[in-house]
């Protein structure tokens, strides 16, 4: 776990925060009882960059991070190929074998950052909003139109336009007792940003489904849902990123689902191959 968020967000970290989160993982059966100044002083470094450190990692402190440190067993992950592309020369069933096990780890490390206070409190948020908008671009885009779809089934007022244009519009119309929901794999997305800013403006609640890490989106979001970062074959087949958000997006819309679940959603359940297949009556 700690090994995986430290890779998310390697590159933001500076020089001395990376030696430190370096030494954490070299040392980690050590920690136990070490508090962050002995830490600190272990590092040369102040107990301000240690609490940088966490805060880049998704933690809410030290303590939170040596919960998380102490607590996590070694998985047995395949790195067959996390450190191998697929390549134009695969054959067929390499290139099967190779996008299976791309998925399977997208899945497991997306399930492995997931914080329960952030997604408790965006799972309120929906359920409290009264008009949602919904924004990303491409990839990003499509799996905005999931989520929507999703939400409509639980009779939500939802919007989600790939043109930034309209949904700018839409969300300069809303209010604090609406929601601004903004899907970027890199958390640079101009027009993510720009509505994040709108949304800010107006005392509009956000959540943000973006990558581990720093980055503007991330900055200006109120709740932060971490989808993974890397992506280790060609970005023009974003396997790894969109997987890693439509696992996202079927935690939420799951626990959504079972936190709203009502006689309303009891008959729709019990009724559906009725509506779905009526000539099969």
């Amino acid at each position: 776990m700690i090994d995986l968020k430290l890779r998310e967000v390697k590159k933001d970290l500076s020089a001395k925060e990376l030696e430190v989160a370096e030494y954490i993982i070299a040392h980690s059966q050590e920690l136990k009882n070490v508090s962050i100044q002995a830490l600190a002083k272990l590092n040369q470094v102040s107990t301000s960059t240690i609490l940088r450190l966490c805060n880049k990692m998704g933690y809410r402190g030290f303590s939170d991070f040596k919960i998380d440190l102490i607590s996590s067993l070694p998985k047995n992950v395949t790195n067959d190929i996390l450190q191998d592309d697929i390549h134009l020369t695969d054959d067929l069933q390499d290139v099967n074998r190779k996008v299976l096990i791309v998925e399977k780890s997208s899945i497991d490390e997306t399930y492995s950052m997931i914080n329960p206070d952030e997604l408790n409190n965006a799972i309120d948020l929906l359920i409290n909003s009264h008009k949602i908008v919904i924004f990303g671009v491409g990839s990003s885009g499509l799996v905005g139109k999931e989520l929507e779809y999703q939400l409509i089934k639980i009779k939500k007022d939802v919007n989600c336009h790939f043109d930034a244009h309209i949904s700018r519009n839409i969300v300069r119309s809303l209010d604090s007792h609406d929601l601004v929901i903004i899907i970027s794999h890199s958390g640079e997305t101009p027009e993510c940003i720009e509505l994040l800013k709108i949304a800010n403006q107006q005392s509009i609640p956000s959540i943000a489904i973006t990558k581990m890490g720093q980055s503007q989106v991330s900055g200006l979001a109120n709740i932060v849902l971490h989808t993974i970062s890397t992506e280790h074959v060609s970005r023009l087949i974003p396997i790894r990123s969109k997987i890693s958000q439509i696992t996202l997006v079927n935690m939420l819309i799951t626990n959504l689902f079972i936190k709203q679940y009502d006689e309303k959603l009891k008959f729709q359940t019990q009724h559906r191959k009725a509506r779905k297949f009526p000539h099969l009556k």
